[in-house]
């Protein structure tokens, strides 16, 4: 925890105080945030206090005392649910607006970790809550250069994957064997397993199953992948360490030697809004405009509406990437919430418009860092739907 950021922010928001809460691990970023990482197993409920100015308060249950111990500042304990409110009334008598882990009208999901009741319990205790929505991004959401380098070589990885998948395709499909779209994913995770990365299931869909933007493919449900079926694979992964973050990226195949034009014909609307938002993004840096997710969102939207497709365009454009797949920083989203959070540099997020016909499904992902200087594309960028060739 850098005590001195986080104070010149807080005065420069015109705020007291940043109150981070906890309960069974339902605000992961007030633990980050904390210092207190993943190594401790926390049962109760806990308040941290960084004021503007002055030390930082844990307010922690007696029995947990010890998980506290290391963290800088004063630690106040309490035992039972009466002196835990009596001691937070302490502890916020002095502090008029603080922020927490709350979005006004719900309005930025992935930052409202903080319930209804224990909002009403700080403001009968006298404070006024904000939202942290932007000391979030600044504290929890920037990648240190550490996370940019393992960022680059996860995506070094997940673009030998996508070419080794294919080439396992190809080679079954040409055999004569096979292939559920379940047994590639399997494949895939062996892949992950061999470079010692984490990683989740990827999506693994062909033709109508790719109009499902999140489909799964399950073992002796999932459709045989044969000649002449698109197929689009979604993957996403990490290294180990405590500093990685996630590379993500979406690409698109044709199993034979010639992609039809209905499929091209939805690609260039696809890709088209994918480099219109790149193109946004690296601009605005560069002028040194303001640059919110909402906007990059509507960007690529636009571009997709423009050429018919926009009612089967129905996800935000991109989310951000952290040690989490889906990131607790900006969103390009001006459909599912009002992200209007600024995108700030040392953060990344996907840009992965996609187009969601009943026949079939397409979608392009790529991901992008702002640093302090310039913004880049960190990942390859497909120029055409891969013609997965057969004999």
């Amino acid at each position: 925890m850098n005590l001195a950021e986080i104070q010149k922010a807080l005065v420069s928001s015109e705020l007291d105080a940043w109150l981070l809460f906890d309960f069974h691990g339902l605000n992961p970023i007030a633990t980050r945030v904390a210092g207190l990482g993943g190594a401790h197993m926390i049962t109760r409920r806990w308040f941290g206090l960084i004021p503007s100015k002055g030390e930082p308060v844990w307010l922690h249950s007696a029995i947990e005392a010890h998980v506290f111990a290391d963290l800088p500042g004063k630690k106040v304990a309490y035992v039972g649910w009466r002196q835990l409110e009596e001691k937070l009334r302490d502890l916020l008598k002095d502090q008029r607006r603080v922020a927490m882990e709350y979005s006004p009208g719900g309005a930025i999901p992935y930052v409202s970790r903080v319930d209804a009741g224990t909002l009403e319990m700080v403001r009968a205790s006298g404070a006024e809550v904000f939202t942290s929505a932007d000391l979030v991004q600044f504290f929890e959401a920037r990648w240190s250069p550490e996370a940019l380098a393992s960022h680059r070589r996860s995506a070094r990885h997940l673009d030998e994957i996508v070419q080794r998948t294919f080439h396992e395709i190809a080679s079954s499909v040409g055999s004569g064997r096979s292939r559920t779209e379940y047994e590639i994913q399997q494949f895939m995770m062996e892949q992950f397993r061999n470079r010692e990365l984490h990683a989740e299931p990827p999506i693994v869909a062909v033709n109508a199953n790719a109009g499902n933007p999140h489909y799964e493919p399950v073992q002796g449900k999932s459709s045989s992948i044969k000649n002449g079926d698109l197929v689009l694979l979604d993957l996403w992964c990490r290294e180990k360490a405590e500093s990685a973050v996630f590379a993500d990226i979406t690409w698109m195949g044709f199993v034979g030697k010639t992609v039809p034009t209905r499929y091209d014909d939805v690609w260039q609307a696809v890709s088209g809004g994918r480099d219109a938002a790149i193109q946004y993004v690296l601009g605005a840096v560069r002028d040194g405009k303001i640059l919110r997710g909402c906007d990059v969102d509507d960007v690529a939207r636009a571009f997709i509406r423009d050429r018919g497709y926009d009612r089967f365009f129905i996800h935000r454009t991109g989310h951000n990437v952290g040690r989490e797949v889906h990131g607790n920083g900006a969103h390009l989203d001006n459909l599912e919430t009002r992200d209007e959070r600024r995108l700030i540099p040392r953060t990344g997020f996907t840009i992965e418009p996609g187009i969601y016909l009943p026949e079939f499904g397409i979608r392009s992902e790529v991901n992008l860092y702002i640093a302090e200087s310039g913004a880049e594309v960190t990942t390859s960028v497909q120029d055409r739907i891969t013609p997965i060739l057969t004999q």
